[in-house]
């Protein structure tokens, strides 16, 4: 499946998510959270949707064939390296850019870095291990790529947390001074 039809799949599912979330939009108003509050829960659900969607789409289902690589970044030290798997790496990292800041967005427990970074580091190698069983490679370098991204995030995060704590609709987004 191309990517562009995947974020077209994912956008789909981010308006059916959108109006079977409605009830639940009311509840939670009525508990005191917000839109941008609630929106951060969708963001983050679509975020989810979409990594799901471009890594466990199987390509040539074959789960008699099973390829694991757990030396990392043997591309590079080869030399031999291509454009493709210089975009692969870069799409890696940038697909996990937005778990890193939506997660603690929505979880103020995982505002910690050790446990957003634990958090990022299991779903990125459980993936890792069910595309091992599903014909698809299972990549070292996609794991360390992806925390690496969700580190990015992270700090991206905590760089508008630092610009934007003072700013309503930012203590909104994430939470602060929830009622529940």
């Amino acid at each position: 499946m191309r990517f562009d039809a995947m974020v077209i799949l994912a956008t789909l599912f981010l308006g059916v998510v959108m109006i079977l979330y409605l009830p639940v939009f009311f509840i939670l108003r009525k508990r005191g959270v917000g839109l941008a509050r609630q929106l951060s829960y969708l963001l983050l659900a679509w975020s989810f949707f979409l990594i799901l969607l471009v890594t466990l789409t199987p390509m040539n289902f074959s789960p008699e064939h099973r390829h694991l690589n757990l030396q990392p970044f043997t591309w590079l030290a080869t030399g031999r390296f291509s454009q493709l798997e210089l975009m692969e790496s870069i799409g890696n990292i940038l697909m996990f850019i937005p778990l890193g800041i939506l997660i603690p967005a929505v979880f103020k427990k995982a505002r910690k870095f050790y446990l957003l970074i634990t958090m990022i580091f299991v779903v990125t190698l459980s993936i890792e291990f069910i595309q091992y069983f599903t014909g698809r490679v299972a990549d070292i370098d996609d794991v360390i790529e992806n925390t690496l991204g969700g580190a990015i995030g992270y700090g991206i995060f905590m760089g508008m947390n630092k610009l934007f704590i003072s700013q309503t609709w930012w203590q909104k987004l994430i939470g602060i001074n929830d009622k529940k």
